[in-house]
């Protein structure tokens, strides 16, 4: 039994979205619970799993991932 509460699937590049898409079985959507999250890979990565382990629900794991883009790096 699925006891989570969700899979973000991050993809930085424009060929990671297509390479989902295409694997997808049944047309162009993710499956219920699943969500395509655009953000950095390691960066987002991180963020997503700190947010998640800190009980964050798949929304928050979501915007963590995504706001990663913003970063400074300096």
């Amino acid at each position: 039994m699925d006891a989570g509460a969700g899979v973000a699937v991050l993809v930085d590049l424009g060929s990671a979205v297509l390479t989902v898409k295409a694997m997808l079985a049944e047309g162009d959507e993710l499956p219920e619970g699943a969500r395509l999250v655009d953000a950095p890979f390691v960066e987002g990565a991180v963020a997503a799993v700190v947010t998640a382990s800190a009980g964050g629900d798949l929304e928050a794991v979501a915007a963590a991932a995504s706001e990663a883009y913003d970063y400074r790096k300096a």
